[in-house]
């Protein structure tokens, strides 16, 4: 009788297999790095679009329970191309609207990707105006109607809209 040390079935794979499977998730790992900026450019833009909606939320909800006066402009910095947003507070003694600089309330300036767009009841917004912020939110719970277009220009041209009639809260439109 005579043993063999190979048996007549092959157990395991050939090389051939094996270079296809790793053939195969090298190309599926090509795809995922690939695509992974555009999951950080729209997790940007989600972050900032709830970003600007809780702060007013907030600052609507600060502007009844301390009863002040506040306001929202949208700003477009000079040469830039670069958008932001400040809030205000009335100042009773001086009769005038002073920028909010509290955390979280600060100025803030967004990527130069991400592009705002005002309509206050109906009209567009001038981003160069002058005076009393366009978005008020009064001490008595009412708001400016307004619709505020939150953009993303690069690539994937997300948009978010946010929207209300001045009673209601500020939520998304539904597109």
């Amino acid at each position: 009788m005579q043993i063999s040390f190979y048996p007549n079935f092959s157990r395991g794979f050939t090389l051939l297999e094996v270079l296809i499977v790793l053939f195969i998730v090298s190309l599926m790992t090509g795809i995922v790095v690939v695509s992974l900026p555009s999951f950080t450019q729209s997790d940007y833009f989600d972050r900032e679009s709830q970003r600007i909606r809780v702060l007013i939320r907030m600052l609507s909800e600060k502007a009844v329970t301390q009863s002040n006066d506040y306001g929202l402009q949208i700003k477009r910095y000079d040469g830039a191309g670069v958008y932001g947003y400040e809030f205000f507070r009335y100042d009773e003694e001086y009769q005038e609207w002073q920028p909010l600089n509290e955390s979280p309330f600060r100025p803030r300036k967004l990527d130069f990707e991400l592009s705002l767009s005002l309509r206050v009841e109906g009209k567009t917004f001038d981003f160069f105006a002058r005076g009393a912020p366009p978005v008020l939110m009064l001490s008595s719970g009412e708001m400016t109607p307004f619709e505020l277009d939150i953009r993303q220009e690069k690539k994937s041209g997300l948009l978010k809209t946010l929207k209300t009639d001045g009673y209601s809260d500020v939520d998304w439109l539904k597109q």
